[in-house]
């Protein structure tokens, strides 16, 4: 057997990559995208310049997918989880990352830090922390969620969950074993988590406790407390690698003085406006209060925060004003309507507003900025038997419009530092064009459907990812969005 071009950690890090098929644009339920994700993964584990990347392993359990929520009615994946093994009996529960297309994921799993639990098998080692360690409601939500999937073996036809594979696998082995679990994203913070609660369970599912449980977390923002995070790194610190670039935004929740820092991440390159200030205003507030009523156990705080992170840049790039074109979109994804009406902006002027909308992305060429549109627009209404109010409602929209175009500026920066940048960062870029190439053979062979071509670019580049979060963002914007936000009186109208 040849030796992989991968080290172990690159391999687990592909091997947890994979698991995000079940995110592809692609929708059904859970059973169709599970027996998708199962055709994809034989696929790329079976191909030989795959092997030569990552070494020779086989799916052992799953692929489970599950859909919460709202997600059903809409036919996405909110979870994906499987096991993998390979010839040298090292095991990876890979633990799939926020589908960009899961309302679920995002308001649920990842952004329900309001509430907290205790965490309910914790005996304090020694240096642990004093207080109560508690994680997320988010988080324990979501742990339910994986530790609930069941997955029926094709084979014998029997059906288990992870706890019960592990049980029948390890209960009567004395066999020194590796076992990683890991994840990015989402499952940056629910797989250090399963990692911790498989662990603690040892006892009942490998009576020899000869399984070595480590967890390698990439991306991932702060499932607990203080508490939780000494409690973690004090039985598991030394089974922990945690990743995370500098420049990620994620990894910086939900630590209250590390969120202060997000509106600054890119500066002077990227400056934040007063809607993305009010944003990470909320974000801080809702740390804050989620860990409030249990001041014993100390502020969300990351694991292993002494892990020295990876060396990220600023995408240039990713920093420049969008075009009109590109702006307009954006505001169309984000809801428009509902951001009209929260600005008392109604009825017929609103219809109007959203057909002039539509019309200008289809009417304006992507070389346009957001100013050189208005002044277009501006120039045409001047033409126009027009009053005060007409002046009223299209300075509010251009100062909207302005603030928009701020937060989709950041958002791009933030997809590439979150998603695109880690294969990069972690030294796996090249398996990039292999995996597509295979999925898109499926495609082509009609393995798969259509909506899983070009999937890795659909799952990493900021320009798509853009207009797939939009839904999920602008809850946040609705929160904090008034007119007052918008409609100061010194920001004036272009040109003014």
């Amino acid at each position: 057997m040849s030796t992989p071009k991968f080290n172990f950690i690159q391999q687990v890090f592909t091997l947890d990559m994979f698991s995000n098929f079940a995110s592809a644009p692609r929708k059904g339920t859970p059973a169709q995208l599970q027996h998708d994700l199962a055709l994809i993964l034989q696929a790329l584990l079976d191909n030989e310049n795959m092997i030569q990347n990552i070494g020779d392993w086989d799916v052992v359990w799953g692929p489970v997918v599950g859909s919460y929520g709202g997600d059903v009615k809409k036919q996405v994946a909110s979870n994906a989880m499987y096991v993998a093994k390979n010839k040298l009996g090292k095991y990876v529960i890979a633990v799939s990352a926020t589908n960009p297309t899961s309302m679920y994921g995002w308001c649920v799993e990842d952004f329900d830090v309001r509430t907290m639990v205790p965490w309910k098998n914790a005996v304090a080692p020694e240096g642990a922390h004093a207080g109560t360690p508690r994680i997320s409601s988010g988080t324990d939500i979501g742990l339910q969620s994986l530790l609930g999937l069941t997955y029926t073996d094709p084979g014998s036809g029997a059906t288990t969950t992870l706890m019960q594979f592990l049980e029948n696998t390890f209960q009567a082995s004395n066999e020194q074993v590796q076992m990683v679990v890991s994840g990015h994203s989402l499952g940056g913070a629910l797989s250090p988590v399963l990692a911790l609660y498989i662990d603690e369970q040892q006892a009942s599912w490998n009576p020899s406790t000869k399984v070595m449980v480590s967890a390698m977390p990439t991306a991932g923002a702060s499932p607990g407390n203080k508490a939780f995070s000494d409690y973690q790194n004090a039985r598991m610190g030394a089974r922990t690698l945690r990743f995370w670039n500098s420049l990620d935004p994620v990894p910086h929740g939900w630590q209250p003085d590390m969120v202060e820092q997000v509106p600054f991440l890119y500066y002077p390159y990227y400056k934040p406006g007063l809607l993305f200030k009010a944003i990470a205003g909320l974000v801080l507030e809702q740390s804050l209060q989620g860990t409030a009523p249990y001041p014993d156990g100390g502020f969300y705080t990351p694991l292993q925060p002494q892990v020295t992170p990876l060396p990220g840049q600023v995408y240039i790039t990713a920093t420049r004003n969008l075009t009109s074109a590109e702006v307009l979109q954006f505001f169309v994804d984000l809801g428009v309507s509902d951001l009209l009406s929260k600005l008392h902006i109604g009825g017929f002027v609103a219809t109007m507003i959203i057909d002039a909308i539509n019309w200008a992305i289809k009417e304006f060429d992507n070389q346009d900025s957001l100013d050189q549109l208005i002044a277009k627009i501006e120039a045409k209404i001047a033409k126009l038997p027009h009053g005060a109010e007409l002046d009223k409602i299209i300075t509010a929209l251009y100062n909207l419009l302005l603030e928009v175009e701020n937060v989709a500026i950041f958002l791009n920066q933030l997809i590439y530092q979150h998603v695109t940048v880690y294969s990069d960062l972690m030294g796996t870029s090249s398996i990039h064009p292999l995996t597509q190439a295979i999925v898109n053979q499926m495609v082509q062979g009609g393995i798969v459907g259509d909506g899983y071509k070009d999937a890795i670019d659909q799952l990493t580049s900021p320009k798509r990812l853009l207009p797939v979060i939009a839904p999920a963002l602008s809850t946040m914007i609705l929160d904090v969005l008034d007119d007052k936000l918008i409609g100061k009186p010194q920001w004036g109208k272009p040109g003014k």
